[in-house]
């Protein structure tokens, strides 16, 4: 059987020192890298992750475009967003507001993308929750908000050896398989029908 690579553009958004890069470097890595100093994402920054889907022979290759917090780089890293397939809204739950700042970065994605009228699919990923006893975001409000957008809601930890980093990616590059099987069923009947 032949092997199917698929390649998924993945915007990890968020506040800064939510934990996006440690994030994906753990994802990456398999969890061996942990990047111990924090260090400031200016603009973006390429991550490839690939990611083989269970009982199949196909790869979907997450393209992780993990896109600095701050103020001073939104304006610039807007226009990398362009041709997302998938979003990977971060938040810190030891940090209210960078939770309530998700909405803002979703307004800004879905104001930045080039096909408007499909809706944003996704993930929200509470980070950090290693640090329980200072969570300030309940995982059933992280939730509620998640489903009321169309997102699917994961808490993690990066902090080594990491907890569920792998899970939300998992399911980003499930996603976007079913949505290629489900394109290429509706070619193939399309075909047969004409």
């Amino acid at each position: 059987m032949a092997q199917t690579l698929l390649r998924c553009k993945v915007v990890l958004a968020g506040d800064a020192t939510v934990g996006k890069t440690a994030l994906a470097t753990m994802f990456q890595s398999k969890g061996t890298t942990f990047p111990k100093n924090y260090k400031l994402t200016a603009g973006v920054d390429l991550i490839v992750a690939p990611v083989l889907i269970p009982k199949t022979t196909t790869t979907v290759e997450l393209m992780l475009f993990d896109s600095g917090g701050q103020d001073i780089f939104r304006d610039s890293i807007a226009p990398c967003w362009g041709n997302l397939g998938m979003v990977a809204l971060v938040y810190d739950t030891t940090n209210k507001e960078s939770f309530d700042n998700c909405a803002m970065w979703l307004e800004m994605l879905k104001k930045h993308r080039l096909l408007k009228d499909r809706p944003i699919q996704g993930v929200l990923i509470g980070n950090k929750g290693d640090l329980q006893e200072r969570c300030v975001v309940p995982s059933e409000m992280a939730e509620e908000w998640a489903q009321s957008h169309g997102l699917q809601f994961f808490e993690v930890s990066a902090m080594p050896p990491g907890r569920d980093v792998d899970v939300p990616f998992a399911y980003l590059a499930s996603k976007w398989h079913k949505a290629y099987e489900s394109k290429v069923e509706q070619v193939k009947s399309a075909a047969g029908a004409s």
